[in-house]
C-alpha cells in the first residue's frame, strides 16, 4: 500500500488488527506448556497464542514524516517473525492508534490500549511519551520509547533504543571542535522547546562545559509558530557557523529556506528527527521533484548539512544484519523510499521480540514478567543495523555513539556516512 493510501486509511484513529490470529484481552491467569505452566496477563490469548502490542505514532500531521516510516519498519520486522513460526510458535497482534503528535490524543489511546495489550510496541515523541509515562510505570507495562529523551533511559518500564538526544549533539560537537579542529568555530542551538528539545540543548550545554567552544546562542522555537524570521535573524545575527538544529523536519525546513531567504548559509547539524528525504524531494528519491530547500540541505549555496544518527547505511551489505533488513523491505514494504526510521522501527521491534521470547522462556508473560526479562535481556547486536544495547537491572542508554551523514544527492536516502560510530569524552561523562 502506498504511503499516502496507508496515511488516509491511519487517520481514521481506528485500531488495526494486523494478523489473522485473534485479539486476547484478557487479565492474568495461567496455562500448560511443555516447559511448565504459562503465567499470563493482559493482551496474551494463550489458547490461539497470540500477544496483542499496542502502537501509538504520529501517522498524521506534523511528525508523520517519522511516525509513518517507523511503524512501516516494526511492521515489517513483525510480519517476518510471524511468517517464520512466531516467537517459539507464539503471533504478534499489533494494534496502531494515529495520535497526530498530541500529549492529549495519546493519553487517550494509552487508555483505550491499556486492557488488551502486552506492551506498548511504540511511543513516539518524547513529550507525548513523558504524558503516559506515570501511567505505564504503574501499570508496569514495557514501552518501546521511540523517543531518545535521557531521562527514559533510568525508567524500568522504557525500552530505548539507540543514542539519547543529548549524546549526539555532545558528540556531534566534539566532531567539530576537536576531530576537525575547529576550535575558534561559532556555535549556536536552535531547538523545541520541550522535552526533546530540551535534552538536545542539555548534550550542548555539557559539550559547552567539557570543550570550552565559542557557544554565540540557545534560540528556542515551540510548535505553534508559523514563521521563523525572528529565530533565523538571531542566528545570522550571532554569526553562527555551525548551527545544531533539534527540531521536527517540518521546523527544520522552514528554519533553513528562512535563513536562505535572507542570505544565510550556515553549516547545518541536524538531530536525527529533524531530517526526512521528503525535505530533499516531494517523494522522497532523488528521481522526484526537488523541494525548494533542496538545493541548500545539499549545499549548492554554500555550507552543509550533516545529520547526527546511529544507523548504518541504508544498501551498506558489510553490515551483517543488512541482507535480512533489505529481503524484508523488499517483501513487505517494497515501496518505501530509503529511510533511518524505517531501520529504527525494524530494530525496535526486533529488540521487543527478544524480550518476549526471554518471557517466554521463563514462562512468564505477565507484565511483571515482561519488565523482568526486558531487565534482564543483556546484549542484543542489532546485527550491526543500529549499535548493540544491553539492558540490566542498573538501567542507563542503550548506547553512547553516534555516526554523522552528510545530505549527498547520490546517497541512498541522501545520506553517506561521513563519521562511522564513535563516542566523545564529553559523550561518555554525562550524566543522563
Amino acid at each position: 500500500m502506498s504511503l499516502s493510501k496507508k496515511s488516509a486509511r491511519l487517520a481514521t484513529c481506528t485500531a488495526l488488527v494486523l494478523t489473522v490470529a485473534a485479539c486476547g484481552t484478557g487479565g492474568s491467569g495461567s496455562s500448560s506448556s511443555g516447559g511448565g505452566t504459562l503465567q499470563t496477563g493482559p493482551g496474551i490469548d494463550a489458547s490461539s497464542k497470540t500477544i496483542t502490542v499496542g502502537i501509538i505514532s504520529p501517522l498524521t500531521g506534523i511528525a508523520a514524516a517519522i511516525g509513518v516510516p517507523l511503524t512501516k519498519g516494526q511492521e515489517a520486522y513483525f510480519k517476518h517473525v510471524n511468517d517464520n513460526g512466531g516467537i517459539d510458535g507464539w503471533k504478534i497482534n499489533f494494534v496502531e492508534k494515529d495520535d497526530q503528535y498530541k500529549p492529549q490524543l495519546h493519553v487517550q489511546f494509552f487508555n483505550e490500549l491499556l486492557p488488551q495489550m502486552a506492551l506498548l510496541a511504540q511511543s513516539l515523541g518524547s513529550p507525548t511519551t513523558k504524558a503516559i509515562e506515570s501511567q505505564a510505570g504503574s501499570a508496569k507495562l514495557v514501552v518501546g520509547a521511540a523517543a531518545q529523551a535521557s531521562a527514559f533511559v533510568s525508567d524500568p518500564v522504557m525500552a530505548v533504543i539507540g543514542t539519547p538526544y543529548a549524546i549526539d549533539v555532545a558528540n556531534g560537537v566534539d566532531y567539530i571542535v576537536n576531530q576537525q579542529g575547529h576550535k575558534t568555530a561559532k556555535l549556536a542551538m536552535f531547538y523545541q522547546n520541550d522535552d526533546y528539545g530540551a535534552d538536545g540543548l542539555k548534550g550542548y550545554t555539557a559539550a559547552k562545559s567539557a570543550y570550552s567552544f565559542n557557544d554565540v546562542g540557545q534560540v528556542p522555537y515551540n510548535l505553534t509558530d508559523a514563521d521563523l524570521t525572528g529565530q533565523a535573524h538571531t542566528l545570522q545575527a550571532s554569526g553562527a557557523e555551525y548551527v545544531f538544529v533539534t527540531a521536527l523536519p517540518t521546523f527544520a525546513a522552514k528554519l533553513v529556506g528562512t535563513a536562505a531567504a535572507m542570505g544565510y548559509f550556515p553549516h547545518w547539524v541536524f538531530q536525527g528527527p529533524a531530517w526526512s528525504e521528503f525535505l530533499m524531494t516531494d517523494k522522497g528519491t532523488a528521481k522526484d521533484k526537488p523541494t525548494p530547500v533542496f538545493p541548500v540541505l545539499a549545499g549548492l549555496g554554500g555550507g552543509s548539512t550533516w545529520v547526527l544518527g546511529y544507523e548504518a547505511g541504508w544498501g551498506d551489505t558489510s553490515v551483517p544484519g543488512m541482507k535480512q533488513f533489505l529481503a524484508d523491505h523488499d517483501k513487505y514494504f517494497a515501496a518505501q523510499v530509503p529511510d533511518g526510521y524505517f531501520v529504527y522501527g525494524y530494530c525496535e521491534a526486533e529488540m521487543e521480540v527478544a524480550v518476549l521470547k526471554k518471557a517466554i522462556e521463563s514462562n512468564d508473560l505477565t507484565r511483571q514478567g515482561i519488565l523482568n526479562a526486558k531487565l534482564n535481556l543483556g546484549s542484543l547486536s542489532f546485527g550491526g543495523l543500529i549499535p548493540p544495547l544491553n539492558y540490566t537491572p542498573q538501567l542507563g542508554p542503550a548506547d553512547r555513539q553516534t555516526d554523522i551523514a552528510q545530505v549527498d544527492t547520490t546517497a541512498p536516502g541522501f545520506l553517506r556516512i561521513i563519521q562511522p560510530y564513535f563516542e566523545s569524552s564529553a559523550a561518555k561523562s554525562l550524566s543522563l
